[in-house]
């Protein structure tokens, strides 16, 4: 299973690390996933995280979550992009926690976003036989061993 950690953020974040700090953590979170399957229909798992002022917020809205099968599509006549098998969702983390937050608290802020979306996250119907819970502990267990979030969340 492959995840992709997506951060998507306001301008004021382009002078900080943060989005380093969350290619970091999906390299890692990639190596544990490694040889981990939940469902035949997906190999990708793309986690959108939005952050911003909160003004802003209304450019960055959080929509249901995307099942593509396959799907090809052609960006500005240049990019040619193939989706296949792709689960895609997102969420948002409070602005003035992550963006005044060190690497650390920044990773706890996201991984416990991750988990706590995913408590309650409506998953496509395509995907019924997907092992939510099996995916669930997995990523629980990876932000464990990070030391990202406690044993007892």
């Amino acid at each position: 299973m492959k995840i992709a950690l997506i951060g998507s953020f306001s301008p004021k974040f382009f002078h900080s690390s943060k989005l380093s700090e969350i290619s970091e953590m999906e390299e890692k979170l990639n190596v544990f996933m490694q040889n981990r399957t939940y469902c035949d229909l997906v190999d990708e798992i793309s986690i959108i995280i939005f952050c911003c002022e909160p003004e802003m917020e209304i450019l960055y809205p959080i929509s249901r979550p995307k099942y593509v099968a396959e799907q090809h599509q052609t960006i500005h006549s240049v990019l040619d992009v193939h989706l296949y098998k792709i689960l895609m969702f997102n969420l948002r983390v409070e602005y003035e926690s992550f963006y005044y937050s060190d690497k650390e608290e920044g990773l706890r802020i996201i991984s416990q976003a991750i988990l706590e979306t995913l408590e309650s996250l409506k998953y496509p119907v395509k995907l019924k036989k997907f092992d939510k819970l099996g995916f669930y502990n997995d990523l629980k267990t990876f932000f464990i061993n990070e030391g990202l979030i406690d044993v007892n969340n």
